[in-house]
């Protein structure tokens, strides 16, 4: 017999959704077959490690989760939701522009020293 130990419910879905680790300098697509406020069903290749925590983001949701694994068999990966500091939830959009400017000034930075060092 099946013995639910789950806090939240958590509903059926077929959403896409993106893995990232190593300062998400890594990051592979997956498919979220169930998820709540405290964590998701994935599935991904059982052939690639992961990490025992990553970044989840949810573009249909517009939400991105810091996810550890509580189990894995196969390819069906259950993860839970570490849950923010109060006033550190952002939006997928906002986290995906401050990593497109963090990535500007880190060139912006590279090419300074270029010139400085070249002059």
């Amino acid at each position: 017999m099946f013995v639910e130990r789950r806090k939240k419910q958590r509903l059926r879905s077929l959403l896409g959704g993106r893995v990232s680790f190593n300062q998400k300098s890594s990051t592979l697509d997956c498919l979220v077959r169930n998820v709540s406020e405290d964590g998701a069903l994935l599935v991904i290749s059982d052939s690639i490690a992961l990490p025992n925590a990553f970044d989840l983001d949810i573009t249909r949701h517009q939400r991105s989760y810091v996810a550890r694994i509580r189990w894995r068999d196969g390819e069906r990966v259950g993860v839970t939701f570490e849950a923010p500091p109060a006033g550190e939830i952002v939006p997928l959009d906002m986290a995906r522009r401050l990593k497109h400017c963090e990535q500007d000034n880190a060139r912006l930075k590279s090419r300074i020293q270029q010139l400085t060092e070249a002059g």
